[in-house]
């Protein structure tokens, strides 16, 4: 199952990587602003997509719409390190299925990844 992580952070791109492959995913794409998230997505087509909301230019409510205009059947996970009830709730009414709080853990990757799984 292919995985793309979304975030300008590449210290945050490689631990969310290792916390997927410790899980057993090893399939993980990285991308770090919104123009190459829609390379990369249109490109690999991966199951899920974890974007953090706040990104260098277009924000990650934006991508979120534009993946799931690409691909319904996408499931894009939030992220963000900051709690914010209003981007929590934007990123949810954009098509986000679930947001997680950054940083995270290998606990609750895997249960989005259980609960979102067909």
């Amino acid at each position: 199952m292919k995985i793309l992580v979304v975030d300008d952070s590449e210290v945050f791109r490689k631990i969310l990587t290792e916390l997927f492959a410790r899980a057993g995913f090893h399939e993980i794409l990285e991308a770090s602003d919104y123009d190459e998230a829609i390379e990369v997505f249109k490109a690999s087509k991966p199951k899920f997509t974890f974007v953090d909301m706040i990104l260098p230019g277009r924000s990650g409510v934006e991508l979120t719409k534009e993946l799931l205009s690409i691909d319904g059947s996408a499931v894009v996970i939030a992220m963000s390190s900051i709690i914010n009830k209003k981007m929590i709730q934007r990123s949810l009414e954009a098509g986000a299925m679930d947001f997680l709080l950054k940083p995270t853990n290998e606990i609750a990757l895997n249960s989005v990844l259980t609960m979102w799984s067909d």
